[in-house]
């Protein structure tokens, strides 16, 4: 499972990752979400191991979670050559960090109902048709 240890989060953390990622969440997104949460802030470097993923799957949910303004980051400089390390924050409270899931998932579903709905309907012009057809 892409959320890291189990003692890492509690019951109702793992709970939450679990009816995201039912709700269509990527599981990566759901646990770095979560764990920007759990742990506060933090660099690519320590996502990838509260969450126990690798580097380029931390960096395909950070970009899905800046897509969405749901993170901030900020530069933080190393002593080591290279790119200067980011650290990452949730912007937002979780309530309304999950807000952009919640409401795809709505989306979704109420698509889904439309499409049931209009099954009725052509089911009901297909016995319709027999019907007549079979009257004649």
């Amino acid at each position: 499972m892409a959320v890291g240890s189990p003692h890492t989060l509690n019951d109702y953390e793992f709970s939450l990752w679990e009816k995201l990622v039912q709700l269509g969440a990527n599981e990566n997104t759901a646990s770095v979400l979560i764990c920007l949460y759990h742990h506060g802030a933090a660099s690519s470097k320590d996502l990838q191991c509260h969450c126990n993923i690798r580097q380029p799957d931390v960096s395909t949910a950070i970009s899905e979670l800046r897509e969405m303004n749901l993170v901030h980051f900020s530069s933080r400089s190393e002593s080591s050559r290279g790119r200067p390390a980011h650290v990452y924050r949730l912007r937002m409270s979780l309530e309304q960090s999950i807000q952009p899931f919640v409401n795809h998932a709505k989306k979704r579903a109420n698509e889904i109902l439309k499409d049931v709905e209009t099954i009725r309907e052509l089911v009901g012009q297909v016995e319709t048709t027999q019907n007549q057809a079979t009257a004649a």
